[in-house]
């Protein structure tokens, strides 16, 4: 347990651009995995999971789910529109 303590306290040291271009990599990384195991014709539904987690990451990491956030929220104030 210590060693990953020390693993994480190293991981925060760095700068806050350098965290997230490590993240950002294995995210990609973890997706190419999905794609791999989709393309090996491995269980689907563990396809999915690592490929949305894949995903999921990387976008978070390189920060463009800020760009949709305007667009997410104009989209639930026009459905709330519209169901009402």
């Amino acid at each position: 347990m210590d060693r990953l303590s020390v693993c994480y306290t190293n991981f925060m040291a760095l700068p806050f651009f350098l965290r997230r271009v490590v993240i950002f990599i294995a995210s990609v990384a973890l997706w190419v995995f999905g794609a791999w195991l989709a393309h090996m014709h491995v269980n689907m539904d563990l396809c999915v999971v690592v490929l949305l987690t894949g995903a999921g990451g990387a976008v978070w990491a390189s920060e463009v789910w800020r760009l949709w956030k305007v667009f997410a929220i104009v989209t639930v104030v026009c459905l709330a529109i519209l169901k009402s």
